[in-house]
């Protein structure tokens, strides 16, 4: 193991210096932490992208319980991808961890290469933990910052196998226990038009996609409005409401010609995963009764497509339960604090029913240039995380 880092900075600078991009491959990076497990004794896993197996996949890898169980045990979860960096101005080069007054600056640093670190140097401790009983899962998936589009792919490994465990520790956050985030769902609706002269519009003999999905735009705002209004409320975000909006929108080609085809995107964050498909029930309603039939009027042959492309459920985790519980009183913090920006823990807790907590080493700046964590963070992260997983193998989730 020689050749690998010795503590959680040095781990930090190797992933750092992997240009896991989401649009790049993560493979470089998959092979690399498979090569440093499994001579420790981890079982290590591949699930790879079925659009794209030879270049993204996701990791899951178990050092087994004593008495050789794979399930069981905690998850430690985080992502391997990190968001581009073009266009950003930064002060180094940000593929190469670069300490500063004691910050610590690459991309990833804070989100979330920190407690992928902590996870990977802790790996050779937990092999020696003489208390240990039960297993240690590493969860690293790829494409969380475009949509949580790989973690659904090693969920459907985990249900297959009937591969559980007693808690998971997500360290996609600061240090402080986050037990909320919104979900996130969202669709690209296509309208086919007819084109003609635009001095021949409204003669029945064209279509209009651009006027058509403008209608379709106004009732998602009509939506949103009533989701503001009267949809559920959760005082601990910032944003207390479900929030929807359009966010893309592209249609035509010319002033003079009535366009063919327009095609939009939009979204909605919820605390609700049933709130995501009762959005799609609506809009697809509106589309199919009141939309299209005008549209056909006009041109037969026209049509609507509506895709889903984003998706991760809400997560909330049960504040009753006996690990959220553990966890605030190891770190000594019981306010509750939900972040709006999705993340994989709703997967862990609201898919496969496990009792999960969102608390990482975090940083400064995410998805932002010159991002930064510290060594102090990393630390108080590691004693942690450490701490927690000697509880949980030890005999499983205490009863406070």
């Amino acid at each position: 193991m020689s050749n690998y880092p010795v503590d959680t900075k040095q781990w930090l600078a190797k992933l750092v210096s992997f240009n896991t991009i989401s649009s790049n491959p993560n493979m470089e990076l998959v092979q690399y932490i498979e090569a440093y497990l499994k001579p420790l004794g981890f079982s290590c896993v591949r699930i790879p992208s079925p659009t794209r197996p030879d270049t993204h996949a996701n990791l899951w890898a178990t050092l087994p319980g004593k008495d050789g169980s794979m399930s069981g045990g905690i998850i430690l979860s985080g992502h391997l991808d990190v968001v581009p960096v073009k266009d950003q101005v930064w002060k180094s080069d940000p593929f190469v961890l670069t300490e500063r007054n004691g910050k610590l600056y690459g991309r990833g640093s804070s989100d979330m290469k920190g407690f992928i670190a902590i996870a990977l140097h802790l790996a050779p401790y937990f092999t020696k933990l003489k208390s240990r009983k039960r297993a240690v899962h590493y969860s690293f998936s790829f494409d969380e910052e475009v949509g949580c589009a790989g973690i659904p792919f090693l969920i459907d490994h985990l249900k297959k196998n009937n591969i559980t465990a007693d808690a998971c520790l997500v360290g996609d956050a600061d240090f402080e226990v986050i037990t909320g985030s919104k979900g996130i769902a969202s669709w690209r609706v296509t309208v086919h038009g007819k084109a003609i002269h635009s001095s021949m519009a409204l003669m029945n003999t064209s279509c209009n996609a651009v006027e058509h999905a403008s209608r379709i735009v106004w009732k998602i705002r009509e939506l949103a409005l009533e989701l503001r209004e009267h949809g559920p409320r959760d005082k601990h975000y910032v944003n207390p409401f479900c929030a929807m909006s359009v966010g893309l929108i592209n249609g035509g080609n010319a002033p003079n010609t009535v366009p063919s085809s327009c095609d939009f995107v939009f979204s909605v964050r919820y605390t609700d995963t049933n709130i995501s498909r009762e959005v799609e029930r609506k809009v697809r309603a509106f589309i199919d009764e009141v939309v299209l039939p005008e549209m056909k009027k006009e041109a037969p042959e026209a049509k609507v497509e509506m895709k889903p492309e984003w998706f991760a459920p809400a997560f909330n985790a049960d504040e009753n339960h006996a690990f959220t519980k553990l966890v605030r009183k190891m770190v000594s913090n019981n306010k509750v604090r939900k972040q709006a920006g999705a993340t994989e823990s709703g997967f862990f807790q609201d898919i496969l029913k496990i009792p999960t907590v969102n608390i990482g080493p975090g940083g400064f700046g995410a998805h932002c240039p010159n991002e930064f964590t510290e060594e102090k963070l990393l630390l108080k992260a590691e004693k942690f995380t450490a701490e927690l997983v000697e509880i949980i193998t030890t005999n499983g989730v205490p009863k406070l």
